[in-house]
């Protein structure tokens, strides 16, 4: 059979072609990544797996299904949680035909008990989960998501993956939580200042008690800045070795 007699049907779930009508004595090619399923008077008589066949009868029909994993996008979803946030949430996922018997025959619109099943999923997840849980614990509420999704053999599909792709939070929310990084980012900053200072004084103090202790290092410290600098005028108004150390 001629692959341009085909016509695809084209959606978000892959391609699905239509009935084919079976030629006597023609080739019917399936490819590796297809399954085609024979029709006779109506009837699901057999699945074909890849690879070349003749001799078909005038009653009989092929559909083909594409195996292969597609891309499954779910727009933009507006559900409050359980704090009562309405947020919006995208998801997308990875789907595959594991049935092409149950994907051609169980439904008029597989792609359509598809999206529902897994919208019904998402709603209700969302709505026992909080804005901090949706944030904080996006891969674990992914999985959550995809392990709860249900009636998807009926039509004989597989779910690969599931995630959250957007997060979206009301402008006043997104508003507070821009003001609560920024103070925290302001505390950190604050705390490190302080700790720099804490850290200054503590080292004055230190050099301090050793001047206290020992004069001479401060006569020395003396020495030292003198040696480094332009010729400063300098005047002791002290002894540099404490009272009593001779001039």
């Amino acid at each position: 059979m001629r692959r341009t007699n085909r016509a695809w049907l084209a959606g978000v779930h892959g391609y699905v072609a239509v009935a084919e009508p079976a030629r006597p004595g023609g080739r019917l090619v399936v490819e590796q990544w297809e399954r085609a399923l024979v029709f006779r008077d109506g009837a699901l008589a057999r699945t074909l797996g890849p690879g070349a066949y003749r001799s078909w009868s005038r009653r009989e029909r092929v559909r083909r299904v594409d195996v292969r994993p597609w891309v499954l996008q779910v727009p933009t979803q507006e559900v409050p949680t359980a704090d009562g946030v309405t947020v919006k949430i995208t998801a997308a996922g990875r789907v595959r035909v594991v049935d092409p018997e149950a994907w051609v025959t169980a439904a008029q619109d597989p792609s359509a008990v598809l999206y529902l099943a897994v919208q019904v999923a998402l709603r209700e997840l969302v709505t026992v989960t909080t804005v901090a849980d949706l944030l904080a614990s996006r891969p674990e509420v992914a999985a959550t998501l995809a392990a709860s999704v249900r009636g998807l053999d009926e039509v004989g599909v597989a779910l690969d993956a599931l995630e959250l792709k957007d997060v979206v939070l009301p402008p006043d929310l997104k508003r507070a939580q821009s003001e609560v990084l920024i103070g925290r980012a302001e505390g950190q900053a604050a705390l490190e200042r302080a700790r720099g200072e804490t850290a200054a004084l503590r080292s004055l103090a230190n050099a301090a008690r050793l001047c206290a202790d020992n004069p001479a290092l401060l006569q020395l410290r003396l020495v030292q800045q003198l040696a480094g600098g332009a010729a400063p005028t300098v005047v002791i108004t002290a002894p540099p070795f404490g009272p009593g150390a001779p001039l």
